[in-house]
């Protein structure tokens, strides 16, 4: 191992100048959920490992439970600009591929954490080992007892099937990894706990991970995840983080979909876009991890319930409010869910039931409660408060907020393409009239605004922002707009038509007028024409009056 004075960095074998895995594609594994997961499982240590790159929060936490960390890094420039960014002491930054340390031997480590997998461990010039043989790496550097954290990702993932990308288009030189067709890497968590098993790493943990480009957005415990049905809580964490993973890259079909399929065949766990693997001593306190915007969701499920706590981010900001930070909410689907299958199947009468019961629920229960009705629970006859629950910054009658949730619930009914018994003319504001009429509240062009903000407001809280639509939507679009394009050209070879018609009857009508004018004149021109005329002004010369006055007239 060589020492490099001038940057505080140690350097072995396979390090990579210059490259960053800082600004590539995918940043370094890291993120408040990640962070936070890490703060409730990480045991005191004595000499630690951080492998691969991952945010200086990460290590930070790893430092403050140690009393030695070596981080390993590929990239001279990224250890060089971790050492530099760093406060804790105790930490030694290490430039090198993990063949290279392997190599230069050592102490082994009682806490290896590798969160952001073994993809990113090797340099340009180490061996070409698969994913067992850099696990065999990992599992060799650790002690006999050691706790280690490992992710790995799924080349099965939902996104990764759904991506409408061909395969020579999907990776990049700026991301540079080993083998991205490697066969005896594991594509289940099944697979991964096995693999790891016969390293001797024994799993007592397993979580879905769900990140945005390395930061993590939710880990869900995998039983839990195929335990999930379609609408039910793990389920709306999973669908949440996967349209937050996929909100920029080009897919065949809605990412929710899919979802609600893999969590209806319990397979949701097994379409992740990686894993997290704890092994060793201790266990996660918390079944799911979550970011909730500006705030961190902790859930644990017990028996039918999930108990949730929120923290942080207590402050006012734009239209929404947060509310209380500890609930409990029973593990059934959302009230979305069943007015959508109600919509699909016509039944109008069972739809007006469940508006009437939302009306209620929001004028007594619900009062003062922002609620999306994608994550507002159907708990039997009674209704209850999602997994995040806000109110509203100003105050807001009940009509309001069931605009806000109406608005919210037509915007998902329309652009998801789903069926419904509706006129497609009818507008926005229309459905949310009737649909607020089902609800026992009058709407008024105040009350649909003030809706129409709140469920912007919510929009921007809890969706991906912007998102690329998907192929499906797009053919489903062009298919919309050439049934209309259809329509308007019927309509306008009907207009066509009904424009030659007044054409032949103008021209009917012109032709009647010139022989009547013909008619005319040939009358006046004939004998009898003469002989009337003139019994006319015979007729005028026998009023003498009338004559004298002419007469007058013209002397003046």
């Amino acid at each position: 191992m060589t020492d490099t004075s001038s940057t505080g960095i140690a350097v072995v074998r396979g390090e990579m100048q210059p490259w960053s895995d800082a600004t590539g594609p995918r940043t370094p594994a890291g993120g408040p959920v990640l962070t936070a997961f890490l703060g409730d499982l990480l045991p005191p240590a004595s000499h630690a490992l951080v492998l691969g790159p991952h945010a200086g929060g990460v290590v930070e936490a790893v430092a403050a439970r140690s009393t030695a960390v070596t981080v390993l890094l590929r990239s001279v420039s990224d250890a060089t600009e971790l050492h530099a960014a760093l406060a804790a002491t105790n930490v030694r930054v290490v430039a090198g591929a993990l063949d290279g340390l392997v190599d230069e031997g050592g102490p082994a480590y009682d806490l290896v954490v590798a969160a952001d997998g073994l993809d990113r461990v090797l340099g340009a010039d180490s061996p070409e080992w698969d994913w067992p043989r850099r696990a065999a790496a990992l599992a060799g550097l650790a002690a006999p007892d050691a706790t280690v954290v490992v992710g790995l990702g799924n080349e099965f993932a939902l996104t990764d099937l759904l991506d409408r990308r061909p395969a020579r288009d999907r990776h990049g030189d700026d991301e540079w990894r080993p083998l991205h067709d490697d066969p005896a890497r594991p594509v289940s968590p099944d697979q991964f706990r096995d693999a790891l098993a016969a390293l001797g790493l024994h799993v007592i943990a397993l979580y879905a991970s769900f990140d945005v480009a390395g930061t993590a957005h939710t880990l869900l415990d995998v039983d839990a995840a195929a335990a999930g049905r379609p609408g039910h809580p793990a389920v709306r964490l999973a669908v949440r983080a996967l349209e937050a993973a996929a909100a920029r890259q080009p897919l065949l079909a809605p990412v929710a979909e899919g979802a609600d399929n893999a969590a209806r065949a319990g397979l949701l766990g097994a379409v992740a876009p990686g894993w997290l693997a704890v092994c060793g001593a201790g266990a996660p306190r918390h079944t799911a991890y979550a970011d909730a915007g500006d705030r961190l969701l902790v859930a644990d499920r017990e028996g039918g319930r999930w108990r949730v706590t929120v923290t942080g981010g207590g402050a006012v900001t734009g239209a929404l409010a947060p509310l209380d930070t500890v609930a409990e909410v029973p593990d059934t689907e959302t009230v979305e869910r069943l007015l959508l299958r109600l919509a699909a199947a016509e039944d109008l009468p069972g739809f007006r039931e469940v508006a009437a019961r939302l009306g209620d629920w929001a004028r007594t229960d619900g009062a003062g409660l922002v609620a999306p009705l994608d994550d507002t629970g159907a708990d039997g006859d009674a209704l209850t408060r999602g997994l995040l629950a806000w109110r509203a910054a100003e105050p807001a009658t009940p009509a309001e907020l069931l605009a806000a949730a109406w608005h919210r619930f037509r915007d998902r009914l329309i652009g998801g393409h789903h069926r419904h018994p509706w006129p497609p003319w009818l507008t926005a504001d229309d459905l949310v009239t009737m649909w607020l009429g089902m609800s026992g509240e009058e709407a008024d062009a105040a009350v649909l605004a003030r809706g129409r903000h709140l469920a912007d407001a919510v929009a921007a809280a809890v969706d991906a922002g912007h998102v690329e639509a998907d192929l499906q939507a797009v053919l489903a679009d062009a298919e919309a707009a050439r049934v209309r394009s259809v329509e308007l050209a019927g309509h306008v070879a009907g207009l066509e038509r009904t424009i030659r018609f007044r054409d032949q009857q103008l021209k009917a009508r012109e032709n009647r007028l010139r022989a009547l004018r013909s008619e005319l004149r040939a009358l006046k021109g004939s004998r009898a024409g003469q002989l009337a005329e003139a019994i006319r002004k015979v007729a005028v010369i026998r009023d003498p009056k009338r004559v004298a006055r002419a007469v007058k007239r013209r002397l003046r």
